[in-house]
């Protein structure tokens, strides 16, 4: 008999302990669950004044390849040619990789043509070629428009007739740049490239001063 209610009072203890554990363990989750809550609640409201990115909210504000063609729109040459006249068959190809939102490095090769200066009148065309690599920094306006400035070195080629001549040349350049389409940016700005090429008496001034204004892709 003492071991039945013994056997007794012992189920209903536990099964008193096990309702008492039950609301406790509950109580503590609706705890935790409350401060989930009211954490994420303020992170949301965060969350939604977050600058967009190329990768829908997470990741780098820009892309860290860019690729591009600038038209020459006007430009100043260097030497002895005709300056300030518009031929759109000027042309700058580049591609840029960006360690990080401030610093990058660019790669760019130019083509240009001018009509040199004659006494004869016959005005032969002058063509000059320059392959070039910039540091870079950029600032970003807002979420759709950056600046950008670079500076470095170019390796030009310049041929009038049978001429030609080879130099190195000193490049920078400034452009301002607007967001059209997610990851295509139209920007414009100025290229300069400045240089000589030759020896002694045929030392001569090479590149030019141009306005450009082009378009780019990014990933």
């Amino acid at each position: 008999m003492f071991n039945y209610f013994k056997a007794k009072t012992f189920r209903i203890v536990f099964a008193a302990m096990c309702m008492m554990l039950e609301s406790v363990i509950g109580a503590f989750a609706q705890q935790n669950f409350n401060s989930i809550d009211s954490v994420s609640e303020p992170m949301t409201q965060e969350n939604e004044i977050l600058t967009p990115t190329v990768f829908g909210g997470v990741g780098r504000k820009l892309p860290t390849w860019l690729f591009g063609l600038d038209l020459i729109v006007l430009a100043n040459p260097h030497y002895s040619a005709n300056r300030t006249r518009m031929k759109l068959g000027n042309y700058v190809f580049w591609g840029e990789w960006w360690n990080s939102d401030l610093l990058g490095f660019k790669v760019m090769h130019s083509e240009q043509t001018f009509s040199m200066f004659d006494n004869t009148g016959s005005q032969p065309e002058s063509n000059s070629r320059h392959l070039g690599f910039l540091a870079k920094f950029q600032h970003s306006l807002k979420v759709d428009m950056k600046i950008s400035a670079g500076i470095g070195l170019s390796n030009t080629e310049f041929v009038l007739n049978n001429q030609r001549k080879y130099g190195r040349s000193l490049v920078s350049e400034f452009r301002i740049g607007i967001e059209i389409f997610p990851g295509t940016w139209t920007e414009g700005g100025f290229l300069t490239i400045d240089g000589s090429g030759g020896n002694g008496t045929d030392d001569q001034r090479l590149g030019s001063s141009s306005y450009l204004i082009g378009v780019s892709y990014g990933i």
